[in-house]
């Protein structure tokens, strides 16, 4: 049982030191489910106009996220901040909400749980997401499966970024 374990660790953190998702991703529209992944199910115009970039610093098991998402000639930009395997960080939205989140690997995909909160008429509204994140064997794609539980139910969608 303790060599099964310990091969096993040596597999999961082999499969850590692979995987860095760094880089400048822009989302492919024709692989994605834009309207889900952005919160804009309920406009399809919007949807179908919106863009959106990330640029990802990962080092060890530090990850920054930024992203900057465009609709309509709006753009909106929020950075998020992990560390992987290390509990719970406190980030800012798009929408000025709090999203307290945290990232974790599954052999070598990269998982990502966080809770949104914000205001609406003077009531609290969360929103909790599981994204997992995966890179395509020659790197240059990125295909994040998400999944939304939110007052609206439930909505999956995935959205994959072709590396700039």
């Amino acid at each position: 049982c303790g060599l099964m374990l310990a091969a096993l660790t040596v597999v999961l953190v082999s499969a850590q030191d692979n995987v860095n998702f760094s880089g400048t991703w822009v989302v492919d529209k024709s692989q994605s489910d834009m309207a889900q992944f952005m919160g804009l199910s309920d406009d399809p115009e919007k949807a179908r106009d919106a863009s959106m970039t990330m640029v990802i610093e990962q080092q060890g098991s530090n990850l920054r996220v930024t992203r900057v998402m465009k609709t309509q000639g709006e753009e909106r930009k929020e950075i998020h901040t992990y560390k992987i395997g290390s509990g719970e960080t406190t980030n800012t939205g798009f929408r000025g909400e709090t999203v307290i989140g945290r990232a974790f690997w599954e052999g070598n995909q990269l998982v990502i749980v966080s809770t949104r909160t914000r205001k609406v008429f003077l009531k609290e509204v969360s929103a909790e997401s599981r994204g997992v994140w995966s890179l395509s064997p020659d790197g240059k794609s990125l295909t994040i499966a998400a999944q939304v539980n939110s007052p609206r139910g439930e909505q999956r969608g995935k959205v994959v970024f072709a590396k700039k």
